[in-house]
Order: structure tokens, then sequence, then C-alpha cells
């Protein structure tokens, strides 16, 4: 059980970092450099922990709030502007509306993250 739990921690942790980094990359900044320090913070061998375990819990919920709040604030391109799609962005080219805001949103972020990280 030992090993799972720590699997299942660093799994966690290695995925946080990962969604923080093509946040940075997809443009919010904000949410990004907050995720990728608390996937740093988590890792720091820490071996007596100050805090209690519930303020640590709250504390990480707090920043996915934070960071979700961030996500929320993402502009989407109306689609029936047909130029706007069209006038050259990367991003309309691997972003298809799904009718969910939150998952739209999420969407053209990490649109936003592959026409960065695509060969130019």
């Amino acid at each position: 059980m030992d090993t799972f739990k720590k699997t299942a921690m660093w799994t966690g942790i290695v995925v946080t970092g990962l969604c923080g980094i093509v946040l940075l990359g997809g443009g919010k900044v904000t949410a990004g450099t907050l995720l990728v320090a608390t996937a740093f913070i988590l890792a720091l061998p820490v071996k007596r922990h100050r805090l209690p375990l519930w303020v640590r819990i709250a504390l990480i919920c707090v920043v996915f709030a934070l960071v979700i709040s961030n996500i929320s604030t993402t502009e989407i391109p109306d689609p029936s502007h047909g130029m706007v799609m069209a006038c050259g962005d990367e991003v309309a080219d691997t972003y298809s509306p799904t009718g969910i805001k939150f998952l739209d949103q999420v969407s053209y972020i990490f649109a936003g993250f592959l026409a960065q990280a695509a060969p130019s």
C-alpha cells in the first residue's frame, strides 16, 4: 500500500506540473505559475510538517480554485465571425467548440499551447 501511495502522490505532482506548463504555453501565466510552484512545493522533501493536514489540503484547494477562476476568464473568439477565425490564427486550426463553456476554454488554451509548441 505504501508503494501505491507514493506512486499516486508523485503522479499527482507530475500531472500538476505538466498542467502548469501547458497553461504557461497557452498564455495563462498566472495559472501556470501557480501550478508549477505548487508542484515544486509538493515535491519538497519535508520530514516534519508544520501545518496540519487539513490546512495543507485547504491551501491546495485554494490554489486550484484560483487556477479555475483564471481559466474561466479566457475569451473564446466567436465562431460566427469568419474573419476572426480565418486570419492566420494557428489556434483556430486546432480548436473546435464543444458547447460546454469551461471545456471550450480549456480546449482553446490547449490549442494555444500546441500552436506555440509546433515547429515553425
